[in-house]
């Protein structure tokens, strides 16, 4: 009896605590998902395709768009739950408030924090200072479109941006022990959607 019970405690254990990483599940991911923030506005990732090959490329796109029909009014923060050094961003847009990060393993909404971002290829661009915005006016019929003001005036952005992933869009030593463009390690990774307002939103896709 206490072989039992000690074999269902370390089987517990070992489902709590051994990183998704190392036991990734084998169903089937959906190419899309989407979240409801509490902010007034509905995030949106989606996949091309869920596998790809080791040296392949797979189009991630992330958007957001007003939840409501007439539209919505959001202040800006700077409330990122995930380190924007780790995103790709729009480039030359200062509070461009959206990013897409990467990281290898099987993770969710719930224990993103467990992983460890994939450093991004960000290529060094020198870009004019600009302020970012104070708040966000989203156009109505849940519109991705918002003007973005900035000192009371308002540039119209399409909140949407597209991430080529693959070994060439990852800095040098991105991923440990894969030096160079060799190929990513098959495996199951995730894709993270992040915004400013402190939302994360995750799907996984499988390398071959």
């Amino acid at each position: 009896m206490s072989f039992v019970l000690a074999a269902i405690v370390i089987t517990i254990f070992a489902a709590i605590f051994i990183p998704p990483y190392l036991n990734p599940p084998n169903e089937t991911f959906p190419q899309s998902v989407s979240f409801d923030s509490g902010f007034g506005f509905t995030m949106h990732l989606t996949l091309n395709s869920t596998t790809m090959t080791s040296l392949g490329n797979l189009l991630i796109t992330g958007w957001v768009n007003s939840s409501s029909d007439s539209g919505e009014t959001i202040n800006a923060s700077g409330n990122w739950a995930f380190p924007q050094s780790l995103l790709w961003e729009r480039a030359c847009t200062s509070g461009w408030p959206i990013g897409i990060g990467v990281m290898s393993g099987h993770y969710t909404q719930d224990n993103y924090t467990l992983g460890t971002p994939i450093q991004p290829e960000l290529t060094a661009i020198h870009c004019p200072v600009s302020a970012p915005p104070q708040y966000f006016l989203f156009y109505p019929n849940h519109s991705s479109t918002a003007a973005a003001v900035v000192n009371g005036n308002p540039y119209h952005w399409t909140i949407l941006m597209n991430v080529s992933m693959g070994q060439h869009s990852l800095s040098p030593n991105a991923i440990p022990g894969v030096p160079g463009p060799k190929g990513l390690p098959a495996g199951v990774y995730t894709a993270i959607l992040a915004d400013e307002w402190g939302d994360v939103l995750t799907a996984n896709f499988r390398v071959t």
